[in-house]
């Protein structure tokens, strides 16, 4: 069968797990460039107050910080997709061996449950 495929719970699993740490390590990442970013003081000196320079950096910065919080949300929640795919497949995997072992000759004791 070519077009068949195996799915592995448990490396799904450790992929959900890889996402979370990395969602982790965003969100504190974005956090630290958040805090240092937009400790400007006097940076623009006098142009940034006359061309607006420094307000525009500012609102830059903003939307940074909050893409970077919603990539990190996005890979927590595919996290979350993915182990509870892998709960899925091993519930679905369990039910299919209960139905095969009580049609199978000799899949238990008289085939019933």
């Amino acid at each position: 069968m070519g077009d068949s495929f195996e799915a592995v719970p448990s490396a799904i699993a450790q992929l959900g797990v890889r996402f979370a740490d990395q969602a982790g390590q965003l969100n504190q990442s974005a956090s630290s460039f958040g805090g240092n970013a937009l400790q400007i003081a006097d940076a623009f000196g006098l142009l940034g107050v006359c061309d607006g320079a420094m307000k525009q950096y500012i609102s830059m910065a903003q939307s940074t910080m909050q893409g970077l919080e919603q990539l990190a949300a996005l890979w927590d929640e595919t996290a979350n997709q993915l182990v509870a795919q892998a709960e899925q497949y091993e519930l679905t995997d369990e039910e299919n061996a209960r139905q095969l072992h009580g049609v199978m000759p000799g899949g238990g004791s008289g085939g019933g449950h």
